[in-house]
């Protein structure tokens, strides 16, 4: 009677312990205020942006004042539920995340970009335009990191932006992408400079804009760096 009494009341505990592990999973979440992008969110939370992306079932990387991201999902379980989840997961392969956290080795590429892309400033812009006649945003690109050494096809600012990773030290030379400028999502790229500012082609032509720019800053959505540089 013993045993029967004492065992019924470990199940009851047991039962007790996956419940309580089961209500206490808890997300963190974050509201999207007006100027935020999914890197910056996801640098203030110290995650990648495909992370950030993962635990919101994004799709894309557009996201709109007042929604709701979760940041962070803590779940306290039980050491039994907790090791079978250890157990599965190790027999899952582990995806590398779309993040760099390291300055690029390559300076000297680096610093060819910037002396290739300076001395373009004043020239017009022209849609569609992959040389020093005119330039739009991604031509421009394609023209200095070609000249540079960089053998990257000829895309737009998707296209770039897909063959390209987030980096969390940005150096001069790296890619900067906009969202939102004359068409929804990713539209706008440039070469960033240091100090916040970037060189790009714009409505004015090739010219030097800043970060610190209400326009820009409000449509930035972070650093990236070619797959093709180390």
């Amino acid at each position: 009677m013993k045993k029967t009494a004492l065992a019924a009341i470990a199940s009851l505990m047991l039962a007790s312990s996956i419940s309580v592990g089961s209500v206490s999973a808890s997300s963190k979440t974050y509201t999207v205020q007006p100027g935020d992008t999914l890197y910056r969110i996801a640098t203030q939370y110290k995650i990648t942006v495909d992370e950030l992306k993962r635990l919101n079932s994004l799709t894309s990387n557009t996201i709109r004042v007042n929604q709701k991201l979760v940041v962070e999902n803590k779940a306290t379980t039980s050491k039994t539920v907790s090791s079978i989840n250890s157990l599965q997961d190790s027999k899952l392969p582990t995806a590398k995340p779309n993040i760099q956290n390291s300055v690029t080795n390559n300076s000297a590429l680096m610093n060819k970009v910037i002396d290739t892309a300076m001395p373009l400033q004043g020239i017009p812009y022209l849609w569609a335009g992959v040389t020093p006649a005119g330039f739009d945003c991604s031509g421009f690109i394609y023209y200095v990191y070609n000249k540079a050494g960089v053998k990257v096809p000829r895309l737009d600012t998707i296209g770039f932006f897909n063959r390209s990773v987030f980096v969390t030290d940005p150096v001069v030379g790296d890619l900067l992408f906009f969202q939102n400028t004359y068409r929804p999502g990713i539209s706008h790229i440039g070469i960033y400079l240091g100090d916040n500012k970037f060189i790009h082609a714009g409505d004015k032509g090739i010219d030097i804009a800043s970060l610190d720019s209400s326009y820009w800053n409000l449509r930035f959505m972070g650093y990236k760096r070619f797959r093709d540089i180390n």
